[in-house]
């Protein structure tokens, strides 16, 4: 594998790991409750904007369903993207025949007595 490819793959595992963290991490809004809390809007995998304290105030509601479609915008785009430059690139790796310089380390690849 070149440099280039490597340097591909790390960056595919970055958006992966990202993406999958930001939707992980829970959503809060700007605002506070009345007991000083920070409102939270749940996650960016499971949030529900009805269930936000506070969630008889439809504009609250509507802040918090607007605050998860963005992080969901973003991070599940990045991590798709990611997830298929890491899969083409070991696509590739799978397919490719080694160098005449470099020794493979591929078991199907073996030559001579495996045994």
């Amino acid at each position: 594998m070149s440099n280039r490819q490597v340097l591909l793959g790390v960056v595919g595992a970055a958006l992966i790991a990202a993406g999958l963290l930001a939707l992980w991490f829970p959503v809060h809004l700007g605002q506070y409750d009345q007991w000083g809390m920070q409102i939270s809007c749940g996650r960016g995998f499971n949030g529900s904007p009805s269930q936000t304290p506070g969630a008889h105030d439809a504009n609250l509601a509507g802040q918090c369903a607007t605050a998860l479609l963005v992080r969901r915008l973003w991070a599940i785009p990045a991590a798709i993207m990611g997830w298929v430059l890491v899969t083409i690139l070991a696509a590739k790796w799978v397919r490719s025949a080694p160098d005449d310089s470099e020794e493979s380390t591929r078991f199907w690849e073996l030559r001579g007595d495996a045994t």
